[in-house]
């Protein structure tokens, strides 16, 4: 049963994909002299990514705390990565948001022309290219649109968190913005990584917590650790619940 209901969220998926590339190329061209942060494209970009869940609707989504935040004003989003349906998770949330991605994800067909058609960055990991690409992000930051990055630098293949890189916090130094951690449970056991097969229920939710501000650190190093510190504690007590 599982292995017919991925094949058809799939297939929806793609297809979803593959209708509403014209209709963004359109929009971008359309809206480009005056959607310089290209706000239009990457809400019709949002709206394929969510897409993925409609499709099985024995998944169960649950959005925590979504009051802690204000839309439109400057904030740097953090999440624990645990699985692909992370990110059709997180298109969920009611704000616009631009991503920072692997650049491995601009390189595929389809999906890296909606990437780029909607202003998300790509970064280079492990390179000293990528701390310098989070400069791209200052001007959304500053015109108080909020961005995303996963601080793991890959998924979890434990569900356990993993090291976070110092790149969001190094921006929130830089910049003065306040870091806001959400957390992510759920999506590895329904799509565990590497695969394409999930099961055919299920449950997930997304929670944020409280944003840190910079002011409140030392450094960058100290800012990483303590909120490390704190998601940790938080994602062991949502899991053994």
């Amino acid at each position: 049963m599982g292995i017919i209901i991925s094949i058809f969220v799939w297939l929806g998926y793609v297809l979803m994909f593959l209708v509403f590339l014209p209709i963004t190329f359109l929009v971008y061209l359309l809206t480009y002299p005056f959607d310089k942060n290209r706000i239009c494209a990457n809400w019709l970009f949002m709206l394929v990514g969510r897409s993925f869940l409609w499709f099985n609707p024995f998944w169960k989504v649950k959005m925590n705390g979504i009051e802690r935040y204000e839309p439109g004003k400057p904030m740097i989003f953090i999440a624990n990565h645990q699985s692909f349906l992370d990110m059709p998770l997180l298109a969920l949330l009611p704000w616009q948001m631009k991503w920072v991605s692997k650049d491995g994800l601009f390189k595929i067909p389809i999906l890296g022309w909606f990437m780029r058609m909607s202003g998300h960055i790509s970064v280079k990991r492990g390179t000293a290219a990528a701390l310098k690409a989070l400069d791209k992000l200052k001007p959304y930051i500053n015109q108080g649109i909020p961005v995303m990055l996963f601080p793991e630098g890959t998924r979890s293949r434990t569900g356990e968190l993993l090291k976070f890189k110092s790149g969001a916090f190094i921006l929130s130094k830089d910049s003065g913005v306040p870091v806001q951690p959400v957390l992510i449970s759920g999506t590895r056991s329904i799509m565990k990584p590497d695969t394409w097969k999930s099961s055919a229920t299920g449950a997930m939710s997304v929670t944020l917590m409280k944003s840190y501000h910079p002011d409140d650190f030392e450094d960058a190093n100290a800012m990483r650790d303590a909120i490390y510190n704190d998601m940790a504690l938080e994602l062991n007590n949502m899991t053994s619940r």
